[in-house]
């Protein structure tokens, strides 16, 4: 029975592994599909306006001084949008990291579980020469 045991062992411990690799797989893609997706949010607000500095036009009417100095209020709103959207993606990328971090380490202990659970099993057939029974 020795050489099925660890036949069987092998390959318990083969799909265990096939299992979880899939797993860390989907880990690492929801992960890059949610950093793309901040990334292109904080993008998308980081689109730049024209900005008019009033050194560059020495003699101008109040009318088109006025205009300028709307803009450069709008520029300062621009501003802090950008400022705003770049402290979201930071907590974005943190969410995500921690989410990462704890599903990863989830799916090792998990993975570590199993592999000990057949380990148990194949030690218990070369000592009784036969498979445990199991619980319906």
């Amino acid at each position: 029975m020795g050489p099925a045991v660890e036949l069987w062992k092998e390959t318990e411990m083969g799909k265990a592994k096939t299992k979880y690799e899939k797993l860390m797989l989907k880990i690492t893609l929801w992960e890059d599909k949610r950093t793309k997706n901040a990334k292109r949010k904080l993008h998308r607000t980081e689109v730049p306006l024209p900005f008019f500095k009033l050194s560059r036009f020495p003699k101008l009417d109040s009318c088109i001084i006025t205009r300028l100095i709307n803009a450069m209020n709008v520029q300062r709103g621009v501003e802090k949008t950008k400022l705003k959207a770049m402290q979201r993606y930071t907590e974005d990328n943190e969410r995500i990291e921690s989410i990462v971090a704890s599903a990863r380490t989830h799916a090792y202990e998990s993975q570590m579980k199993e592999e000990l659970k057949v380990k148990e099993k194949a030690n218990f057939m070369r000592i009784t020469g036969r498979s445990p029974s199991t619980c319906l």
